[in-house]
C-alpha cells in the first residue's frame, strides 16, 4: 500500500524540493563566508579569467587510488590538521575552496589554503608526516569557472575545456590543472560554484 495518492503527494514533493532549496542555500552561504584566497581578475574572455594571486601558504595531502577514496581521505586528514593534529596545537579557520590535483607521480593531492594571517614560519607544524605545508609563490593563474557535482570525469571534462582554450589562444601553463569546489560536498550541483586552475609561465 502506498504512503499517500498522487495527488495528494505532489504538494509534499513540492515542500521537500523547497526545503532542501533553503537548506543548500544556507550551506552555500555558510561556505561562502569563509575566508578565500585573494585574487586580481586580470582578464575575462570566454568564460576563462586571468588571475594574478599573490603568496599562499598551503596545506596538502597526497595519496595514491581512486579519486573518491583519496579525496575523501585527504580532507579527513586536513581537517583533522586545522582542527587539533598539529604541534602548536591550534584551531586553524577553514578556508574554502578545497582543491584537488591529480599528480602523476604522487596520486590525488588535497589542498587548503591557510589563512592569510598565516606566513610559511606561522604555520602550524602538522603531526601527520604525511601533511605538508609549502608555500605558493605569487603567479599569474588561467581559471574556468563552472557548477555541477565533483568527480574525476568532470575534472577531466573541464581541464580539457580549459586546455583547449589555452591551445588556441597559445599561452603556455605549467600542467598542474588543480579543481577548486567552494561549496558542502551535499549542497546540489546546480547550485554549485568550482573552477579549474592551472599556472601560466
Amino acid at each position: 500500500m502506498g504512503w499517500m495518492s498522487s495527488r495528494s503527494a505532489a504538494p509534499a514533493v513540492a515542500l521537500l524540493v523547497a526545503a532542501l532549496t533553503v537548506v543548500a542555500g544556507a550551506g552555500t552561504a555558510e561556505a561562502r563566508k569563509l575566508e578565500r584566497p585573494e585574487y586580481t581578475v586580470v582578464s575575462e574572455d570566454g568564460g576563462v579569467q586571468i588571475r594574478d594571486y599573490g603568496t599562499e601558504v598551503v596545506a596538502q595531502f597526497a595519496m595514491r587510488g581512486t579519486y573518491n577514496q583519496a579525496v575523501s581521505q585527504g580532507y579527513i586528514n586536513l581537517e583533522k590538521y586545522f582542527t587539533h593534529a598539529n604541534a602548536t596545537p591550534e584551531a586553524i579557520p577553514f578556508t574554502r575552496p578545497v582543491m584537488v590535483r591529480d599528480d602523476q607521480a604522487s596520486g590525488w593531492t588535497t589542498m587548503f589554503v591557510l589563512p592569510k594571517a598565516y606566513r610559511i614560519e606561522s604555520a602550524p607544524r602538522p603531526t601527520d608526516r604525511r601533511i605538508r605545508v609549502v608555500e605558493v609563490p605569487a603567479r599569474r593563474t588561467a581559471v574556468l569557472i563552472f557548477g555541477g557535482k565533483l568527480n574525476q570525469d568532470a575534472m577531466r571534462e573541464h581541464v580539457a575545456t580549459l586546455q583547449a582554450w589555452l591551445d588556441a589562444k597559445g599561452i603556455a601553463h605549467e600542467n598542474d590543472f588543480t579543481m577548486a569546489s567552494y561549496d558542502a560536498s551535499w549542497v546540489p550541483g546546480g547550485a554549485r560554484r568550482n573552477e579549474i586552475i592551472v599556472t601560466l609561465k
